[in-house]
């Protein structure tokens, strides 16, 4: 899907996967990386077998690796579908000790075939003001690598969405909707959660208006620096499409810090990170006139600062909007 919510053309995957023989019933689990498929091209047991695929760190596919027996047979195997923990695995097949045609079969997923374990993260999305349900448009960003994980839109009747994210991993959230700030978060999914427990976050969004603001969670800096981290680079570009699509917004990049430390040093160090965001803006298209910006050190906690969490909620860069002339 592209940004605009329409479907790219279709690419073939070339000659890893596809052979001179049928390659059919794609399965892309959840992790995103791992590809299930039928094919009767690469070396099987007979008939169309089963294979499995890893997506490497450059976005290749790995060589195919056949599922074995007694999961593929001389028979033909043709779906299979994997449940989100990554431990259990159904499929469609014709083999002899079947009840006739084409019957399902359940089996546990041994080691080199199991996908990354995932779990659910679920939630609704409403204006903030009247509390009304919104279509808003969500995307899920592996911090570690920038790649997009999940993209999907919330429903317009209920304001609800679902998906499915692997777990091991530390994301940036991200949802929008026209007229309206858009919302950050950051969290990670480290070790197996249950899929039973899903991850509940709803979501409100602040319409745009001259004095609002919206904190940006996923713009990190070096420790006791100024210096941006690479991670930081998703949350700042989605800052410069927010601006780019509403030319007549001219904002004010605030930073904070914690308590600990000397006062007026937070409040230079939070005016230096404020300002490395400004010449990223700037250094990307965005113009001068339209930004300002300004450190406050620990004066406008928005947590306690006498725990660790509470002081990483201080720690944080925030836009607020000066004038709205659309």
């Amino acid at each position: 899907m592209q940004d605009n919510g329409e479907w790219s053309k279709p690419e073939n995957l070339g000659g890893t996967i596809n052979t001179k023989g049928s390659e059919m019933a794609p399965y892309i689990h959840p992790d995103g990386q791992t590809l299930y498929f039928s094919s009767d091209g690469h070396v099987g047991l007979g008939g169309m077998d089963l294979f499995v695929s890893r997506m490497d760190s450059t976005g290749n596919w790995t060589g195919p690796v056949n599922l074995g027996y007694p999961v593929n047979t001389p028979s033909d195997e043709l779906n299979i579908i994997v449940n989100a923990w990554g431990d259990k695995a159904y499929i469609s097949s014709n083999q002899q000790d079947g009840m006739g045609g084409y019957d399902i079969f359940e089996f546990q997923l041994f080691g080199p075939a199991k996908p990354i374990a995932s779990t659910f993260m679920k939630g609704v999305v409403r204006d903030k003001v009247t509390k009304r349900p919104l279509e808003a448009y969500f995307s899920l960003i592996d911090l570690s690598n920038g790649k997009e994980i999940v993209r999907s839109f919330s429903d317009p009747a209920s304001g609800e969405f679902l998906v499915c994210i692997p777990t091991n991993h530390q994301y940036a959230l991200n949802v929008s909707a026209e007229g309206y700030l858009f919302y950050s978060e950051n969290f990670a999914l480290k070790g197996l959660t249950s899929v039973i427990q899903p991850f509940f976050i709803d979501v409100e969004l602040t319409p745009i208006k001259k004095g609002e603001t919206m904190i940006l969670r996923n713009i990190f800096f070096l420790t006791d620096s100024y210096q941006l981290k690479a991670s930081s680079s998703a949350e700042l570009n989605k800052l410069i499409g927010f601006l780019n699509h509403n030319p007549g917004l001219k904002v004010e990049i605030r930073g904070h810090t914690d308590n600990v430390g000397d006062v007026d040093y937070n409040i230079g160090l939070s005016g230096k990170r404020a300002k490395s965001v400004y010449d990223y803006l700037i250094e990307n298209g965005i113009d001068a006139h339209r930004l300002a910006y300004k450190g406050f050190g620990s004066s406008m906690p928005v947590a306690e600062n006498d725990t660790g969490p509470g002081r990483a909620k201080n720690r944080r860069t925030e836009i607020n909007i000066l004038e709205n002339e659309q």
